[in-house]
């Protein structure tokens, strides 16, 4: 009976977790490029039961019988816990914002050939040392295409890192040392590359060291740990590609015969001026959580009827009336 005690109070802590999830994805609703989180529910190891120096042990065929041998009772349950919350990737809607620094990202990438997810992210990274690269390590990745532009003509996130181009270097958009203050003059196509309107010309041209948006191809994305609101760590042991290496091999692939249909060659795109929403259903969300809130109260009612038979137990069984 007490086990019973153990078993719904994991039951309310567990239900209790996927709840605050469900309200964190609630109240990002409007956040450009999040992805919501899903609670992975997990049973705790079952455990055998056996009474120890027992000879009412079961019988085995071609085995002896054995003095204490002991005899099994059953499996016991204890319960279950929210092991972790991952990320759904899965693409979320556009809506048009005319700002030049809200960027759509849209990708429909195929599986690699042993069937692992693809997506594609844009690379950003918090750097020191502007001049320079980012390192490998302090790269992470985002589906927020919601940008502005700092005192020093930086290209940011509204998370506070630095938007990096096809070489991880940071790009600079107002540079007092060439004179270039883009503005509200930035244009940047479908494949990413980096365009300015020339105040003499009037005439689109290639910024001077930024020529593309970094972006980066996450194989089985499920490896991406969070960091912040959208913004991830990967954790995974397949390389992270930029999409030039990862179009390279797949026109490679396709040249040889592999395949037949591209998997990563026009099967992704960007949109200037329109922002990509959160992926989180509203309507789905608050179903969820009125269930996770009906099972939750039913584990009170378990510790509730629980605790008044101990009660009885305890105070009224056996009881001598003087």
């Amino acid at each position: 009976m007490i086990r019973g005690l153990y078993t719904s109070a994991s039951g309310m802590l567990a239900l209790q977790n996927k709840q605050e999830s469900l309200a964190n994805n609630l109240a990002n609703i409007n956040t450009p490029g999040y992805k919501q989180d899903i609670g992975v529910m997990r049973a705790f190891p079952e455990q055998l039961l056996s009474r120890m120096r027992d000879s009412e042990g079961p019988e085995f065929p071609g085995v002896p019988s054995m003095p204490g041998q002991p005899a099994v009772i059953g499996r016991l349950h204890t319960g279950v816990y929210m092991s972790e919350a991952l990320p759904n990737f899965t693409q979320g809607d556009i809506e048009e914002s005319n700002n030049p620094y809200d960027v759509a990202l849209m990708d429909n990438l195929q599986p690699d050939q042993d069937g692992n997810e693809r997506r594609l992210f844009y690379s950003v990274a918090r750097i020191e040392d502007l001049t320079q690269p980012a390192e490998p390590e302090d790269i992470r990745y985002t589906r927020n295409g919601n940008w502005r532009v700092d005192a020093e003509g930086y290209l940011m996130t509204s998370d506070g890192y630095y938007i990096l181009d096809d070489q991880n270097q940071a790009i600079r958009l107002n540079d007092p040392n060439t004179g270039i203050n883009v503005g509200q003059n930035l244009k940047i196509n479908q494949a990413g590359e980096l365009l300015y309107r020339n105040s003499e010309d009037e005439e689109y041209q290639p910024l001077p060291t930024h020529s593309r948006l970094g972006l980066s191809v996450v194989t089985d994305p499920k490896k991406l740990a969070r960091e912040g609101t959208s913004v991830f760590r990967y954790e995974g042991d397949i390389e992270v590609q930029s999409i030039e290496d990862a179009e390279a091999e797949d026109q490679a692939a396709l040249a040889a015969g592999e395949y037949n249909t591209p998997a990563i060659t026009g099967r992704y795109g960007l949109q200037q001026g329109w922002s990509e929403r959160s992926n989180v259903d509203p309507a789905q969300t608050i179903t969820n959580m009125m269930s996770v809130l009906r099972a939750y109260e039913a584990n009170q009612r378990v510790i509730t009827t629980i605790d008044g038979t101990l009660d009885k137990a305890a105070n009224e069984i056996g009881r001598v009336n003087g």
